[in-house]
């Protein structure tokens, strides 16, 4: 997306897409459904790129959307706004696990984190695998050496040691067709540290240089929004002598990237019989990988090697920039919590990047 597309949806942000609730000083209960499975992208170049992503299927006390309103049944991050409640903010999501929707093949586990917030299992005991077992090179590898006599991956001569079990899951892991309660803040059976008033990136933390980038990814925002009896939303309340940041409007913009080899290779893989997660690629003639037009049976039966990762789309919500439809896909309008009223006065821009690339986005001809 062009600066110039953003700064046209800032000047033509006038209708309101939702309208927020405004919290009390009385907890209440906050909870969203989501549900991970399959999905595509249909990308302005004519390309349809094999995703996973969450959708919403219901919600309590908070909202769940698209971030692509115009996401139709394709994938789209989610936005997850959620109010502030001064008496502690506490938010429950129950993810379904879907990931997997053809039986007989392996289950695909799944998880789910809140960037810079603890809860939902994260900083408990992770789901670990253990670690492949590393032979020696041998010739290929002078430092290694030669194997020794009765070496077996981490006993005798010239053996590399042992590994310790590797992370799966870094929170709660959820099963294939399960669903599973992830809790964060003091309202939970387990209770931990209030959400604070922000912006914050979710993801899957399973296997997170897969499944991210396979489109498991949204914002939650944590806020006082702009509501029709309370004109200005709040950002971050006031705090000793410093006043509370206020707007009139906000747009949040979920920055992520697409490489379209990398989701085919991650679909076809899982859609493999035999698959399994923890197997390593080597692209070796006969093993895991090998694509030669002689590969056997184990070519696809693992994960496709994250290293090789190659964006060739960029995204905003979800959407890459299409030059031939400037004001229907690439517009994206500021919500007032009215839907009559066009926004005026402030508008606060939500970033967060959901790319494994950094991303320094800027809004050209605006003052911050």
């Amino acid at each position: 997306m062009t600066a110039n597309s953003l700064k046209a949806s800032l000047i033509r942000s006038g209708l309101a897409a939702s309208i927020l609730l405004l919290a009390s000083g009385v907890s209440i209960a906050q909870s969203v459904n989501l549900t991970a499975g399959s999905t595509q992208a249909a990308l302005p170049d004519g390309q349809t790129v094999p995703m996973w992503g969450y959708s919403c299927t219901g919600a309590t006390g908070a909202t769940c959307v698209a971030s692509n309103p115009n996401a139709g049944t394709n994938w789209s991050p989610v936005l997850i706004t959620v109010p502030y409640v001064a008496t502690g903010t506490s938010l429950t999501i129950n993810l379904t696990n879907n990931l997997q929707p053809t039986a007989g093949l392996t289950a695909i586990p799944t998880s789910l984190v809140i960037v810079g917030q603890l809860g939902g299992g994260l900083g408990g005991t992770p789901t670990r695998t253990d670690s492949p077992t590393h032979l020696p090179q041998g010739p290929t590898w002078p430092a290694s050496g030669d194997p020794g006599p009765g070496c077996a991956g981490d006993s005798g001569t010239n053996c590399p040691p042992g590994q310790p079990q590797r992370v799966q899951s870094f929170a709660t892991e959820v099963a294939q067709g399960a669903t599973t309660e992830l809790c964060w803040g003091p309202a939970c059976t387990s209770p931990t540290p209030a959400l604070k008033p922000g912006t914050y990136l979710i993801h899957s933390g399973t296997h997170p240089s897969i499944q991210a980038p396979m489109g498991l990814y949204g914002v939650l925002v944590v806020t006082t929004a702009p509501t029709t009896a309370t004109p200005l939303g709040t950002a971050y309340p006031t705090v000793g002598t410093t006043a509370a940041v206020t707007y009139n409007a906000e747009v949040p913009l979920v920055l992520s990237e697409i490489d379209p080899v990398q989701n085919r290779a991650v679909a076809v893989a899982v859609a493999t019989s035999g698959f399994i997660e923890t197997k390593v690629w080597s692209g070796q003639p006969g093993q895991c990988g090998d694509l030669s037009a002689t590969a056997t049976a184990e070519a696809n039966t693992c994960y496709p090697p994250a290293v090789n990762y190659d964006p060739r789309y960029y995204l905003i919500n979800g959407v890459s920039f299409d030059r031939s439809d400037t004001t229907g896909r690439s517009l994206f309008a500021a919500t007032s919590g009215t839907a009559t009223t066009p926004a005026t006065g402030t508008v606060l821009v939500r970033f967060v990047n959901a790319g494994l690339r950094m991303h320094v986005p800027s809004i050209v001809g605006a003052q911050t």
